[in-house]
């Protein structure tokens, strides 16, 4: 028998896993009634005393109950709101939990946040029919697929959940508790399809309006480097001092700060290990760039003797804080981006899509696929080429219509 401890709903659960007399593996919930905080030596020592307590009873009869509860040997199989008698006793939906914290430990806190994130959302679907893992077949699944279309999901936000949900089913057949998986007989019709993703960006009247609205706003520089080296969110917000070479003129891509939801709280991330190997790069300090950086650290400097002690010096090798030297936050650059473009009645993109604009106007320079793709720091040519191809393929069409316009005014110039 072994057993964990589960943040579930604000409250530690125990959970107890042992293999019952069929000879499959099983699960015993049990709610502690501790909330999760300043409880966690309370509940290690409740999971230390469930696992004396039913050691005996689950390993010699299965049942899932107390000696003092059972009436019969044999374990009673659950029954849900349908009449569906369960040999494991298991829902699916406690079941993607099992499967996400299984993983914990091989996971970035930042991948393990948005896993149990999409989990919750699935969860809540199955969690309201009251299926157990063996209940789970190609028709449930489709009606689930079914269900969310009419909500509205995406194609590509489906396939995140397809992702999860298969598998977590392989993982149920390989611990004997259903006997296949479903989605191996799944019509592929039914089945998530990737759609492509077409970037929206802004144009040079467009770019022009939003560096007029940027005047003084805390995010220029910010909004400045992004649409000049297209970088990510992270990276900006990851980039220091020591990292702009002022003599060589040059900028090191090679730190960044992310945001994780776990457990319903937010938590700053930073770690020098970047999306993919090509992230880390060195980019060239553009003179315009290079002013405003050297400006920046002017003023970071001014604000220091300014606010004295109550300057924030946990920051002070990064660019990109506040007038008190506090690290922005990932949601705060997101929120105040959009509050700047509709506030001065901007077309409103993502600040993700700054960087979607940087390449849009590389493409247009004629700057080559496989140079876009060193700049950005994707990890392939294809993952730029998949993003970006339609630009290229319309500038051809230009040159095409081009050609043809001056073939036909040679041929009638002949006729």
């Amino acid at each position: 028998m072994t057993a964990r401890l589960y943040e579930k709903r604000g409250t530690w659960h125990i959970v107890l896993i042992y293999t019952n007399q069929q000879g499959k593996r099983a699960q015993k919930w049990i709610n502690t009634g501790l909330a999760i905080k300043g409880n966690s030596r309370r509940a290690k020592q409740m999971m230390a005393q469930a696992i004396t307590e039913w050691r005996p009873v689950l390993e010699d009869t299965g049942t899932g109950r107390l000696a003092s509860e059972t009436t019969q040997s044999l374990p009673l199989p659950r029954r849900n709101k349908v009449g569906f008698d369960s040999p494991s006793g298991i829902l699916f939906a406690d079941y993607l939990t099992t499967w996400l914290e299984d993983r914990k430990n091989k996971l970035a806190i930042t991948t393990y946040g948005g896993y149990q994130q999409e989990i919750d959302r699935i969860a809540r679907y199955f969690r309201q029919h009251n299926l157990y893992i063996e209940q789970i077949d190609e028709m449930v699944i489709t009606n689930f697929y079914r269900y969310n279309r009419r909500q509205g999901l995406s194609e590509n936000t489906l396939l995140h959940y397809q992702t999860i949900m298969n598998q977590t089913l392989r993982k149920a057949v390989k611990e004997k508790l259903i006997p296949l998986n479903p989605y191996a007989v799944l019509d592929k019709d039914v089945k998530p399809s990737h759609t492509r993703f077409v970037p929206e960006t802004y144009d040079v009247a467009d770019l022009e309006r939003l560096f007029t609205a940027m005047q003084g706003d805390p995010l220029a520089l910010f909004i400045l480097m992004d649409v000049t080296y297209g970088l990510r969110r992270s990276e900006l917000l990851g980039l220091k001092w020591s990292a702009i070479d002022f003599d060589n003129k040059n900028i090191h891509i090679g730190f960044k700060v992310t945001e994780a939801v776990v457990n319903g709280k937010t938590q700053c991330v930073m770690n020098s290990v970047m999306k993919n190997k090509s992230s880390n790069r060195t980019l060239p300090l553009v003179p315009i760039i290079e002013k405003e950086l050297l400006q920046r650290r002017e003023e970071q400097m001014q604000n220091q003797k300014l606010y004295r002690k109550s300057y924030d010096t946990n920051y002070l090798d990064f660019i990109f804080v506040n007038d008190v030297g506090t690290l922005f936050k990932p949601d705060y650059i997101t929120r105040h981006f959009r509050e700047l473009l509709q506030k001065n009645n901007l077309k409103v993109i993502r600040v993700h899509d700054l960087r979607h604009t940087c390449a849009t106007m590389l493409c247009r320079q004629k700057i080559s696929l496989r140079d876009i793709q060193l700049w950005l720091g994707h990890s392939t040519y294809q993952t730029t080429a998949d993003i970006y191809t339609h630009l290229d393929y319309r500038d051809k069409m230009n040159t095409a219509n081009a050609a043809a316009d001056m073939v036909l005014n040679i041929m009638h110039k002949n006729a």
